[in-house]
């Protein structure tokens, strides 16, 4: 277990946010949707309770007055409060009304910030788990971690190659949290003023969808979905807020920091980048490209080293007076997230079929919005200012911008709209046991992974494609790799597939690879042991 460093000047700064503003909860979590038999909660509190010893983040609490609170450590924390149960009525809206309800509910007052909800009764082999943290002690990174360590496999981290940052590079994380924290007079209304009285509300829409928009104009599936956000937005200012209407809307991004070492320590590990929301852009190919424009540096390891390092720099007290700076009115900026989870998760042998997550809405703020994907769908949470008229309809304009996102000309679904969702259930991985020991590495059986499991389009796949004329982005280069790992049992990782120019070059790569791999094992010794995974989700911008 690794213990905790002294808190971020991050978690110090929700912390003490948390002491002065109480009554706005800083609440986060996700929902997951399973099929099967309902456990007892005397089951699922001794599963939970398995766990406490190799995760810090359900044993540590920050505690002390404000930017001086430290680290607590409770070993065993009362799971007779931290892991409770709604029986429901039968129906699907008695689990909405539930899940809504849950969102604002107060979490444990003392101790670990952290609980676990089961819900059931709404439909027949059909139940709910909602695990909420607090902020403070966990991010959006560190929750889908905790997530995973649940309800999957304990993942190990990724080693990635230690890099140097350039004095440009920290120069533009310095100017670009500058800037995300600049007066822009964009929901400072003083007829009609934000209240923090929030709305929350989900929309699901197919994960595919927004990846080949995006990958096939060189970005990725959250360059995808900060697309969509812009067209919806366009559509409600010109509608309802007319101070917004025709002009960029004030936007930041969330940037995962978390190295090797940090994995599984409590905290925030994240800082926060500029991505300003182009809603002036008439055309949705126009704000497709104006993003990924945007959100390319947000990319760069070398920035992300220098975020890390000025993270790491920055006292907790000059760190808290430029976040406070983001609470004010005239500040005031659409916080969005954007998170992925790759492998399929599970209650015992009970598959999770669907995850929603939810999130907080700081002090001030419009609209704080979470996108997670997983098992072909991404679901999105929109969390709004009550006051703001027609804000609560994002869900639905975020679907008709979704259903104008540019389609290629094969694309069979061209006639489609975004609202006729998939609902298919979830693939659990084959058992290492049942793998074939024969199996060819070759051009057709990337391409295969790639297609079926990765959803690209089989059209642009070629010998002589470049990885980003395949539509090869961040996602589908995860998917490789753990499909390889887990079908072979040879690891190569993300950084090392994303090397290779063309698509031959990639199968001599992976060929290479696996004919020379020392540590590959039979499948009969691959089934006497679990297998080893890495992060399961990947925040992309």
């Amino acid at each position: 277990m690794t213990v905790p460093l002294r808190p971020t000047p991050m978690d110090l700064t929700m912390h003490d946010m948390a002491q002065v503003y109480p009554t706005i909860s800083q609440t986060i979590g996700v929902i997951l949707h399973l099929e099967g038999t309902t456990p007892t909660l005397s089951e699922l509190r001794a599963y939970g309770g398995s766990h406490l010893k190799d995760q810090p983040r359900l044993t540590h609490y920050l505690h002390g007055p404000g930017l001086k609170a430290r680290w607590h450590h409770d070993p065993a924390p009362d799971l007779n409060h931290r892991v409770r149960e709604q029986h429901l009525p039968s129906g699907d809206q008695h689990l909405d009304t539930a899940l809504t309800g849950l969102v604002a509910h107060p979490l444990p007052a003392e101790g670990p910030l952290w609980d676990i909800w089961l819900l059931a009764g709404y439909a027949p082999g059909r139940y709910a788990i909602c695990l909420r943290a607090h902020h403070s002690t966990q991010d959006g990174m560190g929750l889908i971690s905790t997530l995973t360590a649940l309800f999957g496999t304990a993942p190990a981290p990724t080693t990635h190659p230690a890099l140097r940052a350039g004095a440009a590079a920290y120069l533009s994380t310095v100017r670009g949290m500058l800037t995300a924290s600049a007066i822009n007079n964009a929901w400072n209304d003083t007829e009609l003023s934000l209240t923090g009285h929030r709305d929350i509300n989900w929309a699901d829409v197919p994960t595919q969808r927004l990846r080949q928009a995006a990958t096939a104009r060189g970005g990725d599936t959250n360059d995808g979905f900060l697309a969509a956000l812009s067209g919806a937005l366009r559509t409600w200012a010109a509608q309802s807020w007319p101070r917004g209407a025709d002009r960029p809307l004030p936007a930041i991004t969330m940037v995962n920091l978390r190295r090797t070492e940090d994995h599984d320590r409590p905290g925030n590990y994240f800082t926060f980048a500029p991505a300003p929301l182009p809603c002036h852009e008439p055309t949705a190919e126009g704000r497709l490209d104006h993003v990924i424009a945007a959100t390319r540096t947000t990319k760069d390891p070398a920035r992300h080293k220098a975020m890390r390092s000025v993270m790491d720099l920055v006292p907790a007290r000059a760190f808290h007076a430029l976040a406070t700076r983001l609470t004010t009115p005239d500040r005031a900026t659409i916080s969005t997230s954007y998170l992925a989870v790759h492998r399929p998760l599970h209650y015992k042998q009970d598959p999770v079929t669907r995850l929603q997550p939810f999130t907080w809405l700081p002090r001030h703020q419009p609209a704080s919005i979470v996108a997670c994907s997983y098992n072909g769908t991404t679901s999105i949470c929109f969390v709004t200012d009550a006051a703001l008229p027609g804000l609560n309809q994002l869900p639905r304009l975020f679907h008709d911008a979704v259903g104008d996102l540019p389609r290629s000309d094969d694309d069979p679904q061209a006639g489609s709209r975004a609202e006729q969702l998939p609902h298919a259930g979830v693939t659990l991985p084959v058992p290492a046991a049942a793998c074939d020991t024969a199996v060819v590495i070759d051009f057709d059986f990337i391409k295969g992974i790639l297609v079926h499991q990765g959803n690209l389009p089989a059209e642009s796949i070629t010998r002589q494609a470049t990885q980003e004329e395949a539509g090869i982005d961040s996602l589908a280069v995860t998917e490789l790799s753990m499909i390889l790992e887990e079908r072979l049992g040879v690891v190569i990782t993300e950084n090392e597939l994303a090397k290779p120019t063309t698509m031959d070059d990639l199968v001599s790569l992976v060929a290479q690879r696996t004919a020379s791999s020392p540590d590959r094992e039979s499948p009969q010794e691959q089934g006497l042991h679990p297998q080893t995974e890495r992060p399961h989700a990947v925040p992309e911008a």
